[in-house]
């Protein structure tokens, strides 16, 4: 299991942890402190988004059988990141108790207000699902990115197989090519040997007729 990749996560949790505890506490907060607090959380959130990217990375270097494991711990992530997302949004636009607004609205104020929160959290809510939509877009790209660069390393082994395979019937052509010169060679050799043991054969038996004709003629 890669190292690097603990230390991602190491550095998510407390990160994420930090988020949850400052988002907990803005609803509370007002002017300058709460939009530096915000502005903490948003840092925050930008920060734990980048971790998720560098795991993402580092579980293209892993080996093929710890891989899904990996996977399936930084979609768990990506939806903690989501949620936390959500929550500092509706953090920001939460108010008071009832008793609270009233002091600082009178009721048709307070009214609009409850509409103008209302239709935020809608929008915030769509927003979060077009979010959710294109989280999970990015994730089925990237799955098929790791399918496609699978494919592509099962066609290279495959390829360079051909080649080894293509290289040794070469070989082997040649070798037949050379056992085929010997073979032709040889059987010149041995017609050639025919030949001279026929001459040879022809030539004795001549020898033998003439001397059977000369010891006949000798003895008439």
């Amino acid at each position: 299991m890669s190292g690097v990749f603990d230390s991602y996560e190491q550095q998510f949790s407390t990160i994420t942890a930090d988020i949850t505890a400052r988002i907990g506490r803005i609803p509370n907060l007002t002017g300058t402190e709460k939009k530096t607090a915000v502005g903490i959380v948003q840092g925050n959130l930008d920060e734990a988004g980048e971790l998720l990217e560098q795991m993402d990375l580092e579980i293209h270097d892993l080996p093929q059988g710890v891989r899904q494991e990996m996977r399936k711990r930084l979609e768990n992530y990506r939806t903690e990141l989501l949620r936390l997302k959500k929550e500092f949004k509706q953090s920001q636009v939460a108010l008071g108790g009832a008793g609270m607004r009233s002091e600082l609205f009178g009721p048709e104020e307070l009214h609009t207000s409850e509409d103008q929160r209302a239709r935020l959290l809608d929008g915030t809510d769509r927003l979060q699902k077009t979010s959710d939509r294109l989280e999970e877009g990015f994730r089925i790209a990237k799955e098929t990115e790791e399918i496609g660069m699978d494919v592509m390393d099962n066609l290279q082994r495959d390829r360079e197989t051909i080649q080894r395979m293509r290289g040794r019937l070469q070989e082997t052509d040649a070798d037949i090519s050379r056992g085929s010169r010997i073979v032709r060679r040889i059987s010149r050799r041995i017609v050639q040997h025919k030949i001279f043991f026929l001459i040879g054969a022809v030539v004795i038996i001549a020898i033998i007729g003439l001397l059977i004709f000369g010891i006949v003629k000798l003895k008439t």
